[in-house]
């Protein structure tokens, strides 16, 4: 049985057609310089010759492993003093100012201490993913444990919840919709923070290319790594989805029932 398309995919589809289709366009009707806007055919060419000489596959390979590492930490230590802080006032009380200090320093400030701290190895390039992924795991796991429906709390307490019980039972599940959004968005960032980290000494990676690109004036080149970025923050996205749906399945059901009422509501 052939499986009926999404419309929301096909729309999907249709504008990023459109998008592409109208880029080609520009590029190629003379109203712009082509060498400093490169049609997208021309960045396809110039992404195909990386392909077959292996190079395009080592700085993929190489900027997925970094944004995987730093954010496998950031958002793990992110979970757990979000949980911990919003279940244990005294903790919240004396390391809640700290944090909300360091959330203010973005981390593209800590490039210089970063190679001053750990060199300019992959040491340095996981930290700064780390801490800039860490925030928004942080404070959405914070909220959403911090703001657990009293009803919630109450309901599992009549039940007989008491301590990790109600914790791993009543306040994480309740909280869950928070966390996940705090994952989310810290795809996005550890993303975004690589092209910075990769720029602190790195031979291969994608922010690499882009650098190294810019230097021998291959735009074409350069929109290759800025598509590659584009490419791995789509996919990453969809598999964070995927898996969220195969591993909390009431979670995807839930969500898709919500969609289908927004969509039927005149």
């Amino acid at each position: 049985m052939i499986r009926r398309l999404d419309p929301s995919a096909l729309q999907g589809l249709a504008g990023a057609l459109l998008f592409f289709a109208g880029w080609e366009a520009l590029s190629r009707s003379g109203l712009v310089n082509a060498v400093m806007l490169p049609a997208p055919s021309t960045v396809v060419r110039s992404a195909w010759a990386l392909l077959q000489v292996g190079e395009l596959q080592s700085h993929l390979w190489a900027s997925l492993g970094r944004a995987l590492h730093g954010f496998a930490w950031g958002a793990g230590l992110g979970v757990l003093l979000g949980v911990a802080m919003a279940r244990l006032p005294r903790l919240n009380g004396f390391t809640y100012p700290l944090v909300q200090m360091f959330r203010a320093i973005p981390a593209l400030a800590f490039v210089p201490l970063a190679v001053f701290w750990f060199g300019i190895g992959e040491t340095s390039k996981v930290f700064l993913i780390a801490w800039g992924v860490f925030f928004p795991t942080w404070v959405n796991t914070f909220i959403g444990v911090r703001d657990t429906s009293p009803l919630l709390a109450r309901a599992g307490a009549s039940l007989g919840a008491r301590g990790w019980r109600m914790l791993a039972f009543v306040v994480l599940p309740g909280a869950l919709p928070f966390i996940i959004a705090g994952l989310r968005i810290s795809l996005s960032v550890a993303l975004m923070i690589l092209v910075a980290a990769e720029l602190t000494g790195a031979l291969f990676g994608v922010g690499y290319l882009i650098q190294m690109s810019q230097l021998v004036f291959r735009v074409d080149q350069m929109f290759v790594g800025l598509l590659v970025l584009g490419i791995m923050g789509f996919g990453t996205d969809l598999l964070f989805n995927h898996l969220i749906g195969r591993l909390l399945p009431w979670y995807g059901a839930e969500r898709r029932q919500q969609q289908a009422a927004r969509r039927s509501t005149p």
